[in-house]
């Protein structure tokens, strides 16, 4: 599995709207979890988007995906 990358706050490292081509998916978005989903047996949290023509998921563990959650909290503050 690829390294997650955490980028709470995107403008800061460059990224601009209108500077990239945002493909925008067409239907629903679905999150998971698997309880065993890695080799070492950790849990891991799957993201599905239907594209129209397919789902696009990605993967990443629930303790990477976690991380990204505390980041942006911290940035952003907890909105709930």
């Amino acid at each position: 599995m690829e390294a997650l990358h955490i980028i709470p706050d995107l403008e800061r490292q460059g990224f601009r709207d209108g500077e990239y081509e945002v493909v925008e998916h067409k239907g629903s978005v679905t999150i998971g979890g698997m309880g065993h989903g890695t080799e070492a047996d950790k849990p891991v949290v799957m993201i599905g988007l239907d594209m129209g023509e397919g789902v696009l998921v990605a993967q990443t563990t629930l303790a990477l995906f976690l991380s990204a959650a505390d980041a942006l909290k911290a940035r952003y503050g907890d909105p709930r």
